[in-house]
C-alpha cells in the first residue's frame, strides 16, 4: 500500500467515526453515548478509535468546533455582504442574513440537535468556542441596534444588550423546535418569521393620522 493510500484510508476511517458520532450523539445525547457505541456503528476496533481521538469528549469537540465554525463563517459573510447597510432597516438584507444563519442548522440537522442540546453543557473546547461565537454575534447585533437608534429607525428605549440576546435566543428557539418536531417548514418561512418578529418589536412606526 502506498503512503498516499494509507493516508486516504486513515482519513476515511476518521470520517466514518465522525459520521457515527454525530448520528449517535444526536440520538442518545452525549452522556448516554459510549465510545463502544461509536465503534460498533463503524464496525471497527476501539484501538482504531483511540488512534484518531483521545476520547468521546475529543470527537465531540471536533464535531462542534466544525459546526460552530460554519455558523461563524455565515455570520461573517453576512457582515461583509451588508457593506455598512443596516439590516434592521432593510428587510431583504435581513432575510438574506436570516436564511444564511438558519440554513446552517437546517442543512446539518444532527449537528444542530447536538448543538442545541449538548454544546452549552459538555464543556471543553467546543463550549469555549461557543462563548466566543456568541460574544461576536451579540456585539454585531448590538452595534446594528445602536446604528438604528442613531438613524432614528429603532426606538430610543431599546436596550441593545438585552435585545441582542432576545434576537439570538428567539431565533435559535424557533429553529430548534422546527428541527426537533420534524415539521416541514420551508427555510424561507423560518427566515421571514424571524425577521418580522424581530423588526416589529423594535422598529419605530409611522404616526397614524386621524
Amino acid at each position: 500500500m502506498s503512503v498516499q493510500n494509507a493516508k486516504d484510508k486513515k482519513f476515511e476511517k476518521r470520517c466514518l467515526f465522525l459520521q457515527a458520532a454525530r448520528k449517535i450523539f444526536a440520538q442518545k445525547g452525549f452522556q448516554a453515548t459510549n465510545v463502544s457505541d461509536i465503534v460498533s456503528e463503524v464496525d471497527s476496533g476501539q484501538g482504531t478509535f483511540y488512534y484518531h481521538f483521545k476520547d468521546k469528549h475529543d470527537i465531540f469537540d471536533v464535531l462542534m468546533l466544525d459546526f460552530i465554525g460554519e455558523l461563524a463563517r455565515a455570520v461573517a459573510k453576512n457582515d461583509m455582504a451588508a457593506a455598512g447597510r443596516l439590516a434592521l432597516a432593510d428587510r431583504e438584507l435581513a432575510l438574506v442574513n436570516a436564511r444564511a444563519f438558519a440554513g446552517v442548522f437546517m442543512d446539518n440537522m444532527d449537528l444542530a440537535k447536538i448543538y442545541f442540546r449538548e454544546s452549552k453543557y459538555v464543556g471543553g473546547a467546543a463550549a469555549a468556542a461557543l462563548e466566543t461565537f456568541y460574544s461576536v454575534i451579540y456585539s454585531q447585533i448590538e452595534n446594528g441596534l445602536r446604528m438604528g437608534i442613531a438613524a432614528g429607525s429603532v426606538r430610543e428605549n431599546v436596550d441593545p444588550y438585552c435585545v441582542a440576546r432576545c434576537f439570538v435566543g428567539a431565533a435559535e428557539r424557533v429553529i430548534y423546535d422546527v428541527i426537533s418536531s420534524g415539521r416541514d417548514v420551508p427555510l424561507d418561512t423560518i427566515a421571514e418569521q424571524i425577521v418580522d418578529f424581530q423588526s416589529f418589536g423594535i422598529m419605530k412606526r409611522p404616526a397614524v393620522e386621524n
